[in-house]
């Protein structure tokens, strides 16, 4: 392999790591729940409750009032490649062997490349009492690349063997979300010492969605000829809108003051798409190949027979994540040490979102009230292994929170990264 290819493999392998793919879909990414792993729903009150269970505005712990702004979270990565493989691997003026080929291929023949991301900024959030008004932006993308394609641009065409691209996978969605939450408080008996049911109703406005609904190609090169056959249908748009609902329940359990909550995210909850287009892509050849003509731009440029068309296709129906959350929460040391659990389940495959269950610990030690200091770690969902720290400065009257975590390893030998701060004010969420 060449300086040239060597170079353009490895900043495209840098850029599948590190570019933002557009992970906790349920709820956004938060300074404060970076820093817990994803455990704090036990602690998300006021602006937070709505996404993570509205039934929080119902409790004691609520603030009164509490505005936040300037805020973002993501997460992104992939399942193969961390920095410092790459930066190890992929060294300009550097050969690559047959056998770091081999080994770069044995990281993704068994999955394909795959990538995952999501973003999410809360705009502008307000609560008053039990109520809450949120608005925020949201991003989700995942793309799958097929390993033979990374086999053909490592190695270069193989005489004879044959190359399959079916399992190349894209879908991508962006969107606004305005929510209005509420709470009833309950009047319990028994153990329970307190007792919240709460709903978020959320309108969604469409600005974004791709989804590559057809796939499947081959490529072989043989003595005499070129064969490929391919087609590909992607689904595009630009406008829709739709709704989605979360109920929640929370409750404090005496003797123990431990708080125990469950979320049921989007039980209603899709987009209509509407002035969708789909873009097909048919590509073939079954012929030979003049070497000589390789230099003729007018003879690459044909050199594959290739048909491309769009066509208006109406509208289209996405559903967004649903999920059950369970959580739970106690507080130590007269609310120096804040200790957090949950359990999420993913009840759908979607961007940012996972089948596979989830569960988060984390813990905020506040033995210096003015700047709290956190620590998490998950397993499972699409994050897979998770480990989270993260800090605030709480002033009266206003929060700063930061917070970040490493999946599927530590520092530069991760796959994946989470980071969000976020800026509040009004009275203490926690």
């Amino acid at each position: 392999m060449n300086d040239r290819r060597l170079l353009v493999v490895g900043l495209l392998a840098a850029w599948l790591l590190v570019c933002p793919r557009l992970s906790s879909a349920q709820n956004g990414i938060t300074g404060r729940s970076a820093g817990l792993a994803g455990s704090s729903t036990g602690g998300m009150f006021g602006v937070y409750a709505a996404g993570w269970n509205p039934a929080n505005l119902g409790l004691k712990a609520n603030p009164a009032f509490g505005v936040t702004f300037l805020s973002v979270g993501t997460s992104f990565g992939n399942n193969a490649f961390t920095p410092e493989y790459i930066g190890k691997t992929f060294v300009e003026g550097d050969t690559l062997t047959d056998e770091k080929i081999a080994e770069i291929l044995g990281k993704v023949e068994a999955n394909d490349l795959g990538i995952y991301g999501f973003s999410g900024i809360p705009i502008l959030g307000v609560s008053i009492g039990p109520y809450a008004l949120n608005i925020d932006g949201f991003a989700l993308a995942r793309g799958n690349i097929a390993s033979d394609l990374l086999a053909l641009g490592l190695r270069g065409p193989v005489r004879d063997e044959v190359y399959r691209f079916d399992d190349f996978d894209l879908q991508a969605m962006g969107y606004v979300s305005a929510s209005f939450s509420f709470a009833k408080r309950l009047h319990p008996s028994g153990l329970l010492k307190e007792l919240s049911i709460g709903a978020t109703f959320k309108y969604i406005s469409g600005a974004g969605y791709l989804d590559l609904v057809e796939k499947h190609g081959s490529l072989q090169i043989t003595r005499e000829k070129i064969s490929t056959d391919g087609f590909f249908k992607l689904l595009e748009s630009r406008t829709g809108d739709g709704v989605g609902l979360d109920l929640g329940v929370a409750t404090v359990v005496e003797p123990l003051d431990i708080y125990c909550g469950l979320t049921a995210g989007n039980l209603i909850g899709s987009i209509n798409w509407t002035d969708v287009t789909a873009r097909e892509v048919r590509f073939f050849r079954d012929d030979g190949l003049d070497i000589d003509s390789l230099t003729d731009k007018r003879y690459v440029e044909h050199l594959f027979n290739q048909n491309d068309t769009s066509y208006s296709v109406g509208s289209v129906t996405s559903s967004l994540p649903s999920y059950i959350l369970l959580s739970v929460a106690k507080a130590l040391l007269g609310g120096r040490v804040n200790l957090y659990g949950s359990y999420y389940q993913g009840l759908d495959d979607a961007p940012g979102h996972s089948r596979t269950p989830r569960l988060a610990l984390g813990s905020e030690l506040m033995f210096v009230p003015l700047f709290p200091v956190r620590f998490g770690f998950s397993v499972g969902g699409t994050e897979g292994f998770q480990v989270s720290g993260g800090f605030g400065l709480k002033l009266p009257g206003y929060q700063l929170n930061v917070g970040g975590s490493y999946q599927r390893g530590v520092f530069a030998g991760a796959q994946g990264l989470s980071l969000a701060v976020g800026n509040y004010i009004g009275r203490s969420s926690y």
